[in-house]
């Protein structure tokens, strides 16, 4: 997510930069967006383990993502941007994640809370016939999209009718993790115990080979008539990246990946101040220690997640 936005383009930074302008990198780099996917399917797969499934657990998540978002947007972005608010409306809809002005990357807000608010009474009918309620679902979700795009084109104009259509988009996806979760599809995979250096290095090389293709091909086609193809992208993704870590014991990496996950909710929020456009005249030049993209990428997460770590403490204490 944080490489994809910084090779974002000249649209993402106050500056010119010398962008890199070799054409096939640049055309791959938007299917990191499969970030987008992967999110959406693990709020599905997630929901599944949840022991109450009700509006209490619901409304417990949801206050602990708006907790760090809040800290952010008005510790870290208000103060320096009272003059470009637009009002108590724009706020409060920034707040929920209904406009993105003061924050472009607060769409999982209103994601999230409406995922929260549909899978009280989705999860439990679900639960009763995976496949075919889940196919009912998924279908009902994407006939929502396709309708709110035919009868009414101007929805993008309107923040509410956007917000409903970014969820129906990300909807099926979603319902796709909590089936999976259900299922336990991915646990129905057999890891077979690998034997010999040789058979081992050919295995890492051909899954590592699997994610590319997939990157490739999410960068040629990302959707069909409106239907997000992360539905197809992001489950493959996730398997090739569990069997990697069931296969080969990684403890350092794994411990690597827990630490990144446990603060990752206040790096998505905190990173985002160095590319929205109303604040990041104050934030962005802590991150432009190189005109090269990727030593960019690489310091952006480096002190996101330092920041992250601190600002994290604080608000538990």
């Amino acid at each position: 997510m944080i490489v994809l936005h910084c090779f974002g383009g000249s649209g993402w930074y106050d500056a010119d930069l010398p962008m890199n302008h070799n054409e096939f990198l640049m055309a791959f780099m938007p299917s990191l967006k499969i970030c987008v996917g992967i999110f959406t399917f693990m709020v599905g797969y997630g929901y599944a383990f949840s022991k109450t499934k009700d509006f209490s657990y619901s409304w417990h998540h949801i206050k602990a993502l708006l907790i760090p978002y809040w800290i952010i947007l008005f510790g870290f972005t208000v103060p320096f941007c009272l003059n470009l608010i637009c009002g108590g409306k724009s706020l409060i809809n920034n707040a929920f994640g209904l406009q993105s002005n003061l924050s472009w990357v607060n769409w999982f807000i209103h994601f999230y809370i409406w995922s929260m608010i549909i899978m009280p009474f989705v999860g439990k009918m679900i639960n009763k016939k995976p496949y075919l309620f889940g196919s009912i679902v998924i279908i009902a979700a994407f006939a929502g999209e396709v309708a709110l795009h035919q009868l009414v084109p101007t929805y993008k104009d309107n923040c509410y009718l956007q917000t409903l259509f970014n969820c129906l988009t990300q909807t099926p996806t979603m319902i796709l993790g909590y089936v999976f979760a259900c299922m336990r599809l991915f646990q129905k995979v057999s890891i077979m115990e690998l034997k010999g250096i040789g058979v081992k290095v050919l295995v890492v090389l051909g899954i590592v080979v699997m994610m590319f293709v997939i990157l490739f091909i999410r960068s040629k086609i990302d959707a069909i008539v409106g239907f997000n193809l992360d539905f197809f992208y992001a489950p493959l993704m996730i398997a090739c990246i569990l069997y990697l870590f069931n296969q080969f014991q990684m403890p350092k990496l794994s411990k690597v990946m827990v630490s990144l996950g446990s603060n990752s909710v206040y790096m998505w929020f905190f990173h985002g101040l160095f590319f929205t456009a109303v604040i990041r005249s104050v934030y962005q030049p802590f991150i432009m220690v190189s005109t090269n993209l990727w030593i960019i990428s690489l310091w952006t997460i480096v002190l996101t997640y330092i920041c992250s770590v601190v600002i994290k403490k604080v608000v538990e204490y």
